[in-house]
C-alpha cells in the first residue's frame, strides 16, 4: 500500500551526497507509488548551481521538493536557526500534504519529525545515518573540556536515546549499528539495514569511454604508465590523511612510477605540509575535483583506491559511499579494520585489502598486496552487487513504508 511520505534532511539535495545519496532512492521510491515530499536545508552555492538540475529530477520522477535555507556564520546559533525554520516547514507540509510518514534523516531532522509525528499520530522512522554526536567528538570537532560542548554532546546523546525508544523503524548503515543499537537500547525492534548504495547504470565500469579516461589523465598530467591510487570524496578531521600518504609513501618505494590522485572537493592545502614532514615527492600527488555525473571516469583513472577513516565508537556505523562506487567499477580497496562492514565485505567478496596497524612493515605488506592484486574487474563488481545496490535499498524501504 502506497503512503505519503515526507523526507526530511538537513543535508541538500543540491550537495553531491543529496544528489547521489537521497534522490536516487526517493526516485525509486516514487516510482513504486509513494507519494514523496522532500524538505532538505540548501547552502547557497551549491543551490545556486545545481538548484535546476534537481529541480528538474524531481519533476521527472513526481517528487514534491520543498527547501529552507542552510547558514554556517555562528556555532550553535546557526544551526538552532536552521533547525527553527526545518521545523516551522515541516508543520505546514504535514497539514497540507496529510503526510504519513516521516523519515527523518539523521539526528537533527529526526529531533524536529519525532515532535511533529506524535502530536499528528504519524508514523516517524529515525535514519540514523551514523552516531552524529560521537561523530563530532572522535573527529575533534567537539571538545568535551569545553562545558558548552559538553552540555550540547550529552544533550544529543539523551536525545538518540530517546528517539530510539520511539521510533517505529530505525534505519542503520551497519550490521554493526545495528547490533549495538538493539544490545544497548530500548527499542520497539524493527529494523532496517541500508548501506550507502550506487547507482549501477551510473557506476558501469562497460560505460565508460576509454578515451575519455585516458584524455583525463593526460589533462591530470598523470604519466600514462604510472599505477595510480585514488582517493574519492571528502576530507576532514575524521579522515586519516597522514595515514593514506605514509602508506603511499611507502607504495611508491616498491613501485617508483606510481601517482596518488585526491579527487575532493575538500580543502586539501594539508597535503602539501605533510608531504613536506614525511619527505614524500609532491609531484607524485595529483588534486582535482568533479561534479557527481563525472565520477566514474575520474575513479576510472585509478587502479586501485584507499580510504583510512577513524575507527573509534562512531566508526561502527559508517558506510562509506566511496567504497560502493569504487567496487562497482570494478577497482580494489584498501581500507582499515573496524570501520562499519567494510572490513568484513572485503574479507568476504576477496574484493580488496584490509590493513591492520598503521605501521611501516604494513604499510610495504599490504603496498605489494595492492600492487600484485589479481582479482577481475567484472568479480569485484558482481560482489559491489551483493551490498550496495540502489535498487536492494529501494526494495528495503518500500517494503518498511508499506509495513507501516
Amino acid at each position: 500500500m502506497s503512503k505519503k511520505i515526507l523526507f526530511l534532511s538537513y543535508d541538500g539535495l543540491t550537495d553531491s551526497l543529496g544528489q547521489a545519496q537521497i534522490l536516487p532512492y526517493l526516485t525509486g521510491l516514487s516510482k513504486k507509488g509513494h507519494c514523496i515530499t522532500v524538505l532538505s536545508c540548501e547552502k547557497a552555492e551549491n543551490f545556486q548551481k545545481n538548484k535546476e538540475i534537481v529541480m528538474q529530477k524531481c519533476l521527472s520522477a513526481n517528487i514534491h521538493w520543498e527547501y529552507t535555507h542552510y547558514e554556517n556564520k555562528y556555532p550553535v546559533i546557526s544551526p538552532s536557526l536552521n533547525s527553527q525554520r526545518l521545523k516551522k516547514k515541516t508543520r505546514q507540509i504535514v497539514k497540507e500534504r496529510n503526510i504519513e510518514v516521516l523519515h527523518c534523516r539523521s539526528i537533527i531532522p529526526a529531533g524536529i519529525g519525532y515532535s511533529i509525528a506524535k502530536k499528528s499520530g504519524i508514523k516517524f522512522i529515525f535514519d540514523i545515518r551514523g552516531f552524529w554526536a560521537d561523530e563530532r567528538v572522535d573527529g575533534k570537532i567537539w571538545n568535551l573540556k569545553n562545558p558548552i560542548f559538553n552540555v550540547v554532546y550529552h544533550y544529543f546523546k539523551w536525545k538518540e536515546k530517546v528517539l530510539f525508544e520511539k521510533a517505529d523503524c530505525i534505519v542503520t548503515l551497519t550490521e554493526n549499528a545495528k547490533e549495538y543499537i538493539k544490545g544497548h537500547f530500548k527499542t520497539k525492534g524493527n529494523f532496517l539495514v541500508v548501506p550507502c548504495c550506487v547507482d549501477f547504470k551510473h557506476f558501469n565500469m562497460d560505460g565508460i569511454d576509454g578515451r575519455k579516461v585516458e584524455q583525463l589523465k593526460n589533462e591530470l598530467k598523470i604519466p600514462k604508465e604510472n599505477f595510480v591510487l585514488t582517493y574519492v570524496g571528502s576530507l576532514g578531521a575524521r579522515y586519516m590523511l597522514n595515514e593514506m600518504l605514509c602508506f603511499f609513501k611507502e607504495l611508491k618505494s616498491i613501485q617508483p612510477k606510481a601517482s596518488f590522485l585526491f579527487i575532493s572537493k575538500s580543502d586539501t592545502s594539508e597535503i602539501e605540509s605533510i608531504c613536506q614532514e614525511i619527505d614524500l615527492d609532491r609531484s607524485s600527488i595529483f588534486i582535482t575535483s568533479c561534479e557527481y555525473s563525472e565520477i566514474p571516469v575520474y575513479i576510472s583513472v585509478g587502479n586501485a583506491s584507499v580510504f583510512f577513516i577513524i575507527t573509534s565508537f562512531s566508526g561502527k556505523a559508517v558506510s562509506p559511499t566511496k567504497q560502493a562506487e569504487v567496487m562497482s567499477l570494478g577497482l580494489p580497496i584498501l581500507a582499515n579494520t573496524g570501520l562499519g562492514d567494510t572490513d568484513m565485505i572485503l574479507n568476504e567478496t576477496g574484493s580488496g585489502l584490509v590493513i591492520n596497524e598503521f605501521s611501516t612493515s604494513e604499510y610495504q605488506k599490504q603496498a605489494r598486496n595492492l600492487l600484485n592484486f589479481s582479482k577481475e574487474k567484472g568479480e569485484i563488481r558482481e560482489s559491489a552487487k551483493q551490498f550496495f545496490t540502489l535498487e536492494s535499498g529501494i526494495e528495503k524501504y518500500d517494503s518498511v513504508y508499506k509495513n507501516l
